[in-house]
Order: C-alpha cells, then sequence, then structure tokens
C-alpha cells in the first residue's frame, strides 16, 4: 500500500486536459483525410498542431517514416505533459497507466529483432512516455539477441515475466508467450496498487478492469478463430477483469466459434459487439471486431469520465482518445501508401 499522498490537482488537471481532447480531430477530419492523397495529408499534419515534430525531424526523415516519428514523438510528448502538471495520487495514477507504453516499446523490440527489422525501423515505433527512458530503450536496441534484451531489462519490473517465458521462446520462436506475460504483469502491477486514505484508486481500478476485459476478449476472438484448445487460451487470459474467471473459462471451453459468439451475447460487451460480428461473417476478418471492442472502451471512458468529472478518470480517457487519434492518422497514411480503397480504411478507424 502506497503512504497517504497530497490528493491531487483534480480541478486544474481535469480543465487542462478538457482543453486539450477538444482540440482532437472529430470524425470529419478522418473523412476529410480519406478523400487527400498521401502528400496532401503530409501537408495537412505539417500545418496542424503536429507541426514541432514535423520540422524537428524533417532534416532526418522523410515521407511516411517523417510521419509515424513525428505522430509518435508528439503522443510520447502529450504523454508526459499530462504527468507533468498532474500532482500527487493523480501523479502516481497516471505514471502507472502509462507503463503501457513500456509494454509497447519492449514489444516493438522484440518484434523487431525476431523478425530482422532495422535499428531504425525499430525505433520509429516507439512513444517513450513510460518509465523506460530513450536511451534506455536504444541501448536495448543494440543487443544482439532477443535473451539479450530480455537481459538488458534486468532490474525492471518486465524482467522476470519475460525471463521465465524464455526457454519456451528459445525452443518455439514465436513471441506470444512473451508478449502475454507482459500485458500480465503490466496489468497485475495496476491492479494492486492501494493508495492509503484515498477512493481514487477504486475508481482507476473501475477502468483498468474494464480494460482487461476488452484485452481479454479481443484474445478470444482470435484464438477461437484458430480453434485453439480450451485450456492453452486460458494460459493467454489476463486475471483481473470485471469478467470472472469461470465466465472467461466458459468462453474458451465452447466448442466452436460459433457457440462461443452465442456465450458472449450474455456479457455486458455484446451491445458493442453485435454488429461487428455479424461483419466478420460476411467478410470473415476479425478487424470490424478490434475496431468495436475498441469504440467499446472509449464510449465507457467518455461515460464514466462524465460521471466523475474531478477524478483520475478523464486524465485515462483523455489519453485514449489521443492514442486512437495517432493511430487513425497513421492508418490513413499507410493505407494510402499501399493503394488500398476508402472504404478499406474507413472500416479500420475508430471514429
Amino acid at each position: 500500500m502506497i503512504g497517504r499522498r497530497a490528493m491531487g490537482n483534480y480541478a486544474y488537471a481535469s480543465a487542462r486536459v478538457k482543453t486539450r481532447k477538444s482540440f482532437l480531430y472529430p470524425k470529419e477530419t478522418y473523412l476529410k483525410l480519406l478523400q487527400m492523397d498521401l502528400p496532401e495529408i503530409s501537408r495537412f499534419i505539417e500545418e496542424s498542431r503536429y507541426k514541432k515534430e514535423i520540422d524537428e525531424l524533417a532534416n532526418k526523415y522523410s515521407g511516411i517514416d517523417l510521419l509515424e516519428y513525428a505522430l509518435n514523438l508528439n503522443m510520447a510528448r502529450e504523454m508526459n505533459e499530462v504527468l507533468d502538471f498532474c500532482q500527487g495520487e493523480m501523479k502516481i495514477l497516471l505514471g502507472a497507466y502509462l507503463m503501457k507504453w513500456d509494454v509497447w516499446n519492449i514489444k516493438s523490440i522484440l518484434r523487431g529483432k525476431n523478425y530482422g527489422a532495422s535499428e531504425d525501423e525499430i525505433k520509429e515505433t516507439f512513444v517513450p512516455a513510460g518509465e523506460l527512458r530513450m536511451s534506455t530503450l536504444v541501448d536495448l536496441i543494440h543487443k544482439g539477441s532477443i535473451p539479450d534484451v530480455i537481459e538488458g531489462l534486468n532490474g525492471t519490473r518486465f524482467y522476470k515475466p519475460l525471463s521465465s517465458s524464455l526457454e519456451e521462446f528459445n525452443r518455439t520462436h514465436t513471441l506470444s508467450r512473451l508478449e502475454n506475460n507482459l500485458d500480465k504483469a503490466y496489468y497485475a502491477y495496476l491492479l494492486s496498487i492501494k493508495l492509503a486514505g484515498t477512493s481514487a484508486d477504486e475508481l482507476m481500478m473501475t477502468f483498468v478492469r474494464r480494460e482487461v476485459d476488452i484485452t481479454n476478449l479481443r484474445t478470444l476472438f482470435r484464438l477461437k478463430r484458430q480453434g485453439l484448445e480450451h485450456e492453452k487460451i486460458m494460459d493467454y487470459i489476463v486475471p483481473g477483469g470485471k469478467l470472472k474467471a469461470d465466465e472467461m473459462r466458459k468462453l474458451a471451453q465452447a466448442p466452436s466459434f460459433d457457440e462461443f459468439v452465442n456465450l458472449v451475447k450474455d456479457t455486458p460487451y455484446w451491445p458493442d459487439l453485435a454488429e461487428a460480428v455479424e461483419n466478420y461473417r460476411a467478410t470473415g476478418s476479425l478487424n470490424a471486431i478490434e475496431v468495436a471492442l475498441t469504440r467499446a472502451d472509449i464510449s465507457y471512458a467518455d461515460k464514466i469520465s462524465h460521471a466523475y468529472p474531478l477524478s483520475i478518470l478523464p486524465i485515462l480517457g483523455y489519453t485514449v482518445r489521443k492514442q486512437v487519434e495517432v493511430n487513425n492518422i497513421r492508418t490513413i497514411a499507410r493505407g494510402k501508401e499501399v493503394n488500398l480503397s476508402n472504404e478499406v480504411i474507413r472500416n479500420q478507424l475508430v471514429i
């Protein structure tokens, strides 16, 4: 349990975040970007609030690489600026939540090493908004192998969950267990936070538990479609969600994908998923389900933020929406780069 700390500057931080949220792109902007070609999109972004990062990186990168680096750098700075103007328990809770970017960055390094990506290609994906500084991440890139990367994390909270599954990686050369253990370690840490003399951690736990459910549902849809044995599926389930362990086990044990879907209908998440599941039946693609789960996460964040305006929740909700904005811009730009149709790109957007 973390001892009593200053309560936090809730009114000030919430007002600051409300202002920043008003600058996020509305749906109409994404529809406008869809009608542009890649050079026009680049010019639009260069003239937006991403201009500082574009200008800063323009001497080193160009084209889609410049856009990628600028988007991630802007998001990292945004997260760190929000953390900087939070105080007391708000800073503790937000700092813990932003460790999601440590997990993101470590996964990027592991994937890059596993698939032979260049150091620049790996670095392009970084969002240094967690505990691990950019210098540490760059040092990890320079490691010669995945076991070396894991050893380089010795002394951090990520070392034990990674090293415990290194033997399986050496045998299978697949990253699924390493990545899943990172997710489990991250959420276990968040759900263990207790602040003495305050209910702020309880509000955050409500938010996090639902996020765990969203993470688990993504995993279940993917693995059930693959036909993985239910006991193996349970190994990938992150504990601590609002759905209880026996409910998750029941979903995992469904003998077919269709029967799994019928069981999902009994969860609170079905209204958000019904249309997307019909899309899956028509197309065979899980993309609509992935998008629907993200939309559900955002919708819940907005709802609970309005219910508790002077709490950590509006801050967490803003960080989720900022991430969605960056992902949407990247999706449009990458889609244009490979000549996807506007309809295909639009279906991948969270709007």
